[in-house]
């Protein structure tokens, strides 16, 4: 899971990507926060690239990050990939967007329900099915005794104690462990993941600012994983604590020069996706359907109405944006001129 977990920050939600926030909220920043180094001359020294870069190739849509979206009679929207971090890299437009984001006449992202508090918090009460174990289970009985050893020291780290997260399910604490340190950091100083930000600035402007799904169905598509895969995948995670600065400096380097379909082969070559192959396969393909596949669908079905408005800047997930199921094929599918616009 965790290249595809980590590849949340660019589709599975932005919600997920915030849920790492209140434990970090009551953890001690880092003194000074030590990014990463890019594993792509690495993996271009030992030829793993170039076949990244050819399984990329086949990937319909799979570079660039901003598209243009028309049709006769209605004014062009901008389709934008985000990537759900706080990076100041990350958080400062290219021109191309940055002009189009001006110029709309509102903002359409993920979801709102990340805007308020009150409804964040009544969405993971209201639903506790998805983010706790069921009765008479614990991590304990779930998790292998040598993984338990590994994740009671990474959680008490994110002021997280066992006794105190013994009910919650693998995936979220996945989600906890997977925020690298410079992350933790800038969320802690109150900055902003992208997506936010440019909420933020759409509200300051008047611009409005609607959402294409509600928090609880985010937290449905990740919950679906099955709990053995859940605690694979978490053991899996826990190998990678220690990389996740690299980790994130080679997604981060990818995104900002628009290869976007590059970035799921690429991570697959530094980490596994699950403590062996099989699982590996299986997850992705689990991840794929119910994450990425699925709430596509969603999306683009939502996002038509509003596109008819005409004028507004789109921002979701940029792996949303690549693939035969991805937003841009499936608007063209429906009628729609989309072109890149970077």
């Amino acid at each position: 899971m965790p290249p595809r977990f980590l590849s949340r920050l660019l589709a599975p939600g932005l919600l997920v990507a915030l849920l790492g926030a209140p434990a970090f909220a009551q953890t001690p920043a880092p003194a000074a926060c030590a990014p990463g180094t890019s594993a792509l001359p690495a993996l271009e020294r030992s030829g793993q690239l170039a076949e990244a870069e050819a399984e990329a190739a086949n990937v319909p849509n799979g570079e660039g990050k901003l598209f243009r979206v028309e049709r006769a009679g209605v004014a062009p929207s901008f389709l934008f990939g985000t990537m759900h971090l706080t990076d100041p890299r990350v958080l400062t437009l290219p021109p191309p967007a940055k002009a189009a984001f001006e110029a709309a006449s509102g903002l359409v992202i993920e979801t709102t329900d990340v805007l308020d508090p009150t409804i964040m918090a009544t969405a993971l009460l209201s639903r506790p099915d998805l983010t706790t174990l069921p009765a008479g289970q614990t991590l304990e009985t779930l998790v292998p005794p040598d993984e338990m050893k590994q994740l009671a020291p990474q959680l008490e780290k994110r002021a997280m104690p066992l006794a105190a997260v013994q009910t919650l399910q693998p995936w979220f604490l996945a989600t906890q462990l997977l925020v690298a340190p410079c992350e933790a950091a800038r969320m802690k100083e109150g900055a902003k993941v992208l997506d936010l930000a440019l909420a933020q600035d759409a509200k300051d402007s008047g611009k409005p600012v609607e959402g294409l799904e509600k928090a609880t169905e985010q937290l449905e598509a990740l919950a679906s994983m099955p709990l053995d895969l859940q605690v694979d995948n978490l053991a899996a995670t826990l190998d990678l604590v220690d990389e996740l600065p690299d980790l994130f400096e080679t997604m981060t380097d990818l995104y900002l020069s628009g290869r976007i379909a590059l970035i799921e082969p690429a991570t697959s070559a530094l980490a596994p996706a699950g403590t062996d192959e099989a699982r590996s396969i299986e997850v992705t393909q689990r991840f794929d359907e119910a994450v990425v596949d699925r709430r596509n669908a969603v999306m683009s079905e939502r996002l038509q109405p509003l596109l008819t408005k005409g004028g507004l800047f789109v921002a979701v997930g940029a792996l949303h944006l690549p693939g035969e199921t991805g937003l841009v094929e499936s608007l063209r599918r429906t009628g729609w001129t989309v072109t890149r616009a970077d």
